[in-house]
């Protein structure tokens, strides 16, 4: 690896000549008018804009080379570098030293000469004329965008000159030939104040980071994470998809294929990242993300592609079947997207063993339901670590195949802790929210279902008991005690109406609303929803306090945790977890 300077000028010839290119794993041109023409001005005033990495080109290592946006052919150069970090910025300086793209770049001449006469500019005056010229950026449009024209040259008659003229002294001298035809009383305007000041060359100079073609396909992925400044890192997937590529593997358009053909994983994930591990998984590999180029080649691939993407759709079915998830309309209620791989490796597994509904099969299942309610408690996923992925896959296919004395001993370690402070968005505020699912809850008002399913889940709306806007506005020590109501234990799914009817009404009145629908079954209305008698009491009285809202908060959870005790066999405790943000 080594370090030097270049011009950007000198980058942007090289990616028009071929020389440069991008790998295939580069995500597309994003930047838009208004970034291009912030780069023209710091690129006229030679300001720093950041540093480049590249890596060079090796017949060792293809990465599928494809050609800057608006490179249509390249030039007589081959090729010498791919470009990791730095696209945006050589592209925009693409077309406004070449002209390329679906728009032009202008330096608009009517404006900057309005501008200069405001000023009372001196031409003669060499300080006062480089004065001026800094002092002007891109808010006082002296630069404009254009779709593009077949004729750039011809909009001089209207003062527009073509930013590519501006970077050659022959062009700029026809173009100045010709605009001055139109205004031959603006020749020193050009000569003493366009070319000097707006003229943009080979400068800035720019730190650009060459990484050799011998170095880890790994280490460049943490190269790059590391040294890249202009936007979102590269990531493992990206790489790997340039890998395959090279292996006449479309990896993109088969994910893509994977989504439309499947249920419940076309919710699971966006980036096949999990899809990727559940391969390694399969193939006994490490997962771990940032290795995932070096664990993937052509042949795992090709031996594990379908049964990953089919134990990835079994894990989503049996979140649904189970838990009332329903991953086949949303992922929003899976708590940890990464224990998906084992969950589903593990159900594959079963699958294999017990083809027919049995007793045993439903043990086998009813074992990893346990498993998977333990892991979002004992949040082992909560920083998404590959080396637990690796180590609970190998733990759950051992078990499954010695039984009951190899199970994992930390499950007898589960405790359902307290839930009073959960949020809805956490891991374990989702599997609450999964809990109330399972009980299949109607709307309290119109009976419309609300959970069970995917389609009711999809089209409910989370619906805070204590609104937000009540408790600041009618308990009278709520902002002076603290009161929290972004909880998990303060919410309930209902159908977008009644949700809308209840945004902002006191608890009591959402109750008087479902007696006066269901006066002697208002109870059972309630109970799906993990809220009893003594929840109804509190939401009843006329006047609350925050100590009243805690010990709703309080009761609701203790109806959960003894739920989450009976049903798998884990011990209620007192203790107090943090507030978990939601998994990214």
């Amino acid at each position: 690896m080594i370090a030097q300077q270049q011009g950007f000028g000198d980058l942007v010839e090289d990616a028009y000549s071929g020389k440069l290119r991008l790998p295939e794993f580069q995500r597309g041109w994003k930047w838009n008018r208004a970034r291009v023409v912030r780069l023209f001005d710091s690129v006229r005033k030679d300001y720093p804009i950041g540093g480049f990495l590249t890596l060079e080109a090796s017949n060792k290592l293809n990465l599928s080379p494809r050609l800057f946006e608006g490179v249509n052919e390249p030039g007589k150069e081959s090729m010498g570098s791919y470009v990791l970090d730095g696209q945006q910025r050589i592209t925009a300086g693409l077309a406004l030293y070449k002209g390329t793209g679906g728009s032009h770049y202008f330096l608009n001449l009517k404006t900057l000469w309005m501008l200069a006469v405001d000023a009372n500019l001196d031409y003669d005056d060499k300080s006062c004329l480089e004065s001026f010229a800094n002092d002007l950026d891109e808010e006082d449009k002296y630069i404009t965008a254009r779709p593009r024209s077949n004729d750039p040259m011809k909009l001089l008659e209207d003062g527009l000159l073509w930013t590519p003229c501006l970077t050659d002294d022959i062009e700029f001298s026809n173009a100045k030939e010709t605009y001055l035809k139109y205004n031959p009383d603006k020749t020193r305007f050009m000569d003493r104040l366009v070319w000097p000041y707006f003229k943009i060359g080979r400068d800035p100079t720019v730190p650009v980071t060459v990484l050799d073609s011998d170095m880890p396909i790994e280490a460049i992925t943490r190269v790059f994470g590391t040294l890249n400044t202009s936007g979102q890192q590269l990531t493992p997937v990206e790489i790997v998809v340039a890998v395959l590529y090279a292996r006449g593997i479309h990896l993109r358009q088969e994910l893509e294929e994977f989504r439309d053909s499947k249920d419940h994983y076309r919710h699971i994930e966006t980036t096949g990242e999990l899809f990727l591990q559940t391969i390694a998984l399969l193939d006994r590999k490490d997962s771990k993300r940032t290795t995932l180029p070096k664990t993937i080649d052509s042949h795992n691939y090709r031996s594990f592609k379908n049964h990953a993407v089919e134990c990835l759709e079994q894990a989503g079915r049996f979140l649904s079947d189970r838990f009332g998830a329903g991953v086949d309309e949303d992922g929003k209620l899976i708590p940890y997207p990464a224990m998906l791989p084992p969950l589903g490796i593990a159900l594959a597994e079963i699958e294999r063993r017990f083809t027919s509904p049995s007793p045993d099969k439903a043990h086998w299942e009813r074992n990893l339901e346990r498993w998977f309610v333990g892991s979002v408690l004992k949040e082992r996923y909560r920083e998404s670590q590959p080396a637990t992925q690796k180590s609970d896959t190998e733990e759950l296919l051992k078990w499954i195949e010695d039984g009951h004395e190899s199970e994992p001993g930390w499950l007898n370690d589960v405790h359902v802790p307290s839930l009073d402070r959960v949020v809805p968005t956490s891991a374990i505020g989702k599997v609450i929210t999964c809990m109330i699912s399972r009980e299949n809850p109607k709307d309290p008002l119109n009976n419309v279902p609300v959970g069970g399913s995917g389609g009711a889940i999809a089209s409910s709306q989370s619906h805070h008991i204590f609104p937000k806007a009540f408790c600041d506005q009618y308990i009278s020590d709520w902002r002076s005690a603290g009161g929290l109501s972004n909880l998990a234990l303060n919410v309930m799914p209902l159908t977008q109406e009644t949700n809308k009817r209840w945004s902002r009404m006191n608890p009591l009145d959402q109750v008087a609303d479902v007696k006066n629908y269901w006066p002697s079954g208002y109870l059972q209305q309630y109970k799906p929803f993990f809220i009893n008698e003594r929840c109804l009491e509190i939401m009843e009285k006329p006047v609350k306090s925050t100590a009243d809202f805690y010990s709703f908060i309080s009761e609701r959870g203790r109806l959960v945790q003894e739920y989450i005790a009976n049903l798998w066999g884990f011990t209620p405790s007192t203790e107090q977890i943090e507030d978990e943000e939601e998994e990214d």
